[in-house]
């Protein structure tokens, strides 16, 4: 069988997209490789191109959370900015 094939069988079982299926298994049940493929029925290789097609794995979701943090975080203000220069070199 294909990815597809694969893909389409497990939607319409669990009558819900795969990616929702697979953020549910790795994120919110922490499940590894091997027992994810288990619980869904799928070959490991299979179950791990999905988990980094959608970017479930742990390192993908440490870096985009990363990111999505910098992100928000470095819009500082001109007076925010003055204030870490004027901290900053009154240490030194």
């Amino acid at each position: 069988m294909k990815y597809k094939h694969f893909k389409s069988a497990i939607e319409s079982q669990h009558k819900t997209s795969l990616k929702k299926i697979l953020y549910e298994i790795c994120v919110v049940e922490e499940l590894n490789a091997v027992e994810g493929s288990k619980k869904l029925g799928i070959a490991k290789e299979v179950f791990v191109y999905w988990r980094h097609y959608y970017r479930f794995e742990e390192r993908q979701l440490l870096f985009d959370r990363t990111i999505r943090n910098l992100k928000n975080n470095s819009t500082l203000s001109i007076d925010e900015a003055k204030e870490v220069t004027e901290c900053c070199n009154s240490t030194i």
